[in-house]
């Protein structure tokens, strides 16, 4: 699956236009990108846009006079497929009524690892765990296990530990309560963890596309669907 992954999202041609640019993948899907996107692309010359090389095994594409994007670039089909998965699947959760135990287990993974995402991007995994509770985080752990993504595991799994002993606390009557209730050396090391997830040890997009493939029906998917 990962291989086939791959090579459907390989970057075959790119072409650059005045406001955006156009990636033509190996699997004859296209993707379109505005410069608005990325704040460097935006404020380049058309000659400095046209310095980019294919990283990642050709599935990113950087610009290293403009930016230190690392191994997977500026531009990351991984990173764009992932997304498009993430969205469907939050599609599918809204038609639902937002009831996350009537979609199929794909999608509640999918949904799940997307909150606990978004939100430990935003606020940490209080915020995170105080928005969608015990059974969110058991689905979001479980999915990832299946990807194989066992740092963020294990720093996600350390978190809900740490919060464990105050499940029968009778001083916590509502999620906010966490705040106080917690020691100062479980404040420190929840904040330690958080900036650990924020530095992404395991990469999320490559290791769940591998796990769940590419969304059926999605532009992306091409002709390689799996």
């Amino acid at each position: 699956m990962a291989d086939d992954i791959a090579a459907a999202l390989r970057i075959e041609r790119v072409a650059l236009d005045t406001d955006h640019l156009q990636l033509t993948l190996s699997n004859g899907s296209e993707h379109s990108r505005p410069y608005r996107l990325h704040s460097v692309l935006q404020k380049a010359t058309s000659a400095q846009r046209a310095q980019w090389v294919l990283v990642d095994g050709g599935c990113g594409i950087a610009w290293p006079a403009l930016a230190n994007s690392g191994e997977a670039g500026l531009i990351n089909m991984y990173d764009v497929a992932w997304e498009a998965s993430y969205d469907a699947a939050m599609d599918l959760l809204k038609e639902a009524g937002w009831k996350l135990d009537a979609l199929p287990s794909r999608e509640q993974d999918l949904c799940a690892l997307w909150r606990l995402e978004a939100d430990m991007n935003n606020g940490g995994f209080i915020q995170f765990f105080g928005n969608w509770g015990e059974a969110n985080c058991r689905i979001a752990l479980d999915a990832l296990r299946k990807i194989g993504a066992h740092q963020a595991l294990a720093i996600v799994q350390r978190q809900r530990d740490i919060l464990q002993r105050l499940e029968d606390d009778p001083r916590l009557e509502s999620m906010q309560d966490i705040y106080r209730l917690l020691t100062e050396a479980e404040s420190e090391e929840l904040e330690e963890l958080d900036q650990a997830f924020w530095e992404y040890p395991d990469r999320l997009a490559p290791l769940g596309l591998a796990c769940y493939g590419l969304t059926p029906g999605s532009p992306l998917a091409g002709v390689a669907r799996p």
